[in-house]
């Protein structure tokens, strides 16, 4: 019996199902094997030269590979979304906290920073050479329709940049132009051949700065320290893919990555790169372990005494129960039982007479190792407060407007106008504060449960002429809540680095930001 014959076409098709299939399963199980992480993240990280200079570390730690996924922050994040990433190190924090609540991942973490810049011609045409803001900078590069290259690719940079053309007004368009929809580094070499001005990452500008004769930085100064523009400051967040939502990532390889790279030792190589070779670091670590503190300095006066971590527990210590402090970092940080060693303990280890009277005008600052401060009068541990002082405290209008009603504005808040001196209609104030959102520069309204109108009143008497001389009624903390602690322990367990380690937890507040990570410093001032 003869057998139908086979073409070549058939043979030849079917042969090539079996290596497309064979190389799908490779693909698959390469995906999923233990020995690699597919890390997707911005061109910068790459264009830089430091992931080149870390990643052998972690390849060696973890007995992996990584394969690197090179592309704008958007590109990286969509990759995320679809699952084909195990882990992520991007550059666009609001696109990163979206990532988050769509639970394509469960947490991000702060990893490293550097800052943009605006670079462009020798000659400067456009004459924005000198401008401290990037705004005023855009709006006069608009103006003169000096030819600009963006990088139009959904960045963290090109996200970065559109944000500056809103805050300077100007919706870009034209020949002067040029969206690109490429990388940073492409980027930067059509910048220099064409003349044009361009927004880029530090980091990316000074690796590559030997191939750009024709460009320099105009806008944001030689180092991260001279840009004086705080909207030009660039985070960069690291993720592990959240395998609830993506079954197939490699979520132990991602989680050791994280891990890894949130690490002291790691933390430090990030520190170090590019020291050597420019004068500078190309990134500056940011990790909450890097920035968790492992000892604090008491200053009085001229005395100084420096705690370590063996000292504190082994002091007196007090615990505050079932206390859940608004947190500056992250929020309603939810009820805990705290333990650590009392303020006063501390000051009056460091100087025995700090609970003088003659300390009676003294603030107590205490310095974060990210730079927050959080002040307290002195009167709140060692005298007497009047209630309308303490109830402005307690209840965190001292967070913006500061702790004697002075006006301020804190790190990523709007500025807070004064309040000392001024009188105030009850009625208003309590209209305002009881709307809240944008008629209260978007805090949350404070309802009667959170400050009765008979607080508001003592509130808004105290600051007509704000003094800490008790002409009235002292306030008292409820019991329980009147201890003001540096605490190392939570839930009678140790706090570890990426939860703070060393944290100022002011029981009498109930919505003050004194609560405070990372405590490095202690001072009395005046």
């Amino acid at each position: 019996m003869r057998h139908p014959q086979v073409s070549r076409a058939f043979v030849l098709a079917l042969v090539l199902t079996i290596i497309a299939a064979t190389a799908a399963l490779a693909e698959a199980q390469a995906a999923s094997s233990p020995g690699v992480l597919r890390l997707a993240t911005t061109t910068s990280t790459a264009d830089s030269g430091l992931l080149q200079a870390i990643l052998p570390a972690f390849e060696k730690l973890c007995a992996c590979r990584v394969d690197v996924i090179a592309v704008g922050s958007g590109q990286a994040l969509a990759i995320g979304r679809r699952g084909d990433a195990d882990a992520l190190l991007v550059h666009s924090y609001k696109a990163e906290v979206q990532f988050v609540a769509d639970r394509h991942a469960t947490q991000r973490h702060d990893v490293m920073y550097n800052d943009f810049v605006i670079v462009g011609p020798q000659a400067d045409p456009a004459k924005i050479g000198g401008k401290t803001s990037a705004r005023d900078a855009f709006a006069s590069l608009a103006a003169a329709q000096a030819p600009f290259a963006s990088r139009g690719d959904k960045s963290g940079t090109h996200t970065a940049e559109l944000a500056i053309w809103a805050a300077a007004k100007v919706a870009p368009s034209g020949a002067w132009y040029r969206s690109l929809g490429q990388g940073m580094g492409e980027t930067l070499i059509l910048a220099n051949e064409q003349r044009a001005y361009a927004l880029t990452d530090r980091g990316t500008w000074l690796s590559m700065r030997e191939k750009l004769a024709n460009l320099r930085i105009l806008v944001g100064g030689g180092s991260l320290a001279e840009n004086h523009d705080s909207n030009l400051r660039n985070r960069y967040g690291v993720m592990a893919v959240n395998p609830e939502t993506h079954p197939g990532v490699n979520v132990g390889v991602a989680r050791k990555f994280v891990e890894w790279i949130l690490s002291l030792e790691t933390q430090r190589a990030v520190g170090e790169y590019g020291v050597k070779r420019f004068g500078q670091p190309l990134f500056y670590p940011d990790s909450d372990e890097w920035k968790a503190t492992r000892e604090v300095t008491v200053k009085v006066g001229a005395n100084a005494r420096t705690f370590t971590i063996a000292d504190l527990q082994a002091l007196p210590r007090e615990t505050l129960t079932n206390y859940g402090p608004v947190g500056v970092k992250v929020g309603l940080v939810g009820p805990h039982s705290w333990s650590g060693v009392p303020l006063e303990e501390l000051l009056q280890r460091t100087d025995p007479t700090v609970g003088e009277t003659r300390h009676a005008g003294s603030r107590i600052r205490l310095t974060s190792s990210d730079g927050w401060t959080a002040t307290l009068w002195w009167s709140e541990l060692f005298g007497r407060v009047p209630r309308g002082a303490a109830l402005y405290n307690v209840k965190g209008c001292n967070e913006c407007h500061g702790v004697d009603g002075e006006g301020t504005a804190p790190s990523g808040k709007r500025p807070a106008p004064a309040l000392a001196r001024r009188t105030f209609a009850l009625g208003r104030v309590t209209t305002i504060l009881r709307a809240g959102r944008d008629a209260h520069a978007g805090i949350n309204p404070y309802t009667e449960a959170h400050v009765s109108a008979a607080d508001l009143q003592s509130m808004l008497s105290w600051l007509q002429k704000p003094t800490l001389t008790i002409r009235g009624d002292a306030y008292q903390a409820p019991p329980g809540r009147q201890a003001v602690l540096l605490a190392f322990e939570r839930d009678g367990r140790p706090i570890t680095g990426r939860e703070g380690l060393l944290q100022l937890v002011v029981g009498p507040d109930e919505f003050a930001g004194r609560y405070s990570h990372w405590v490095k410093t202690v001072e009395l001032v005046r």
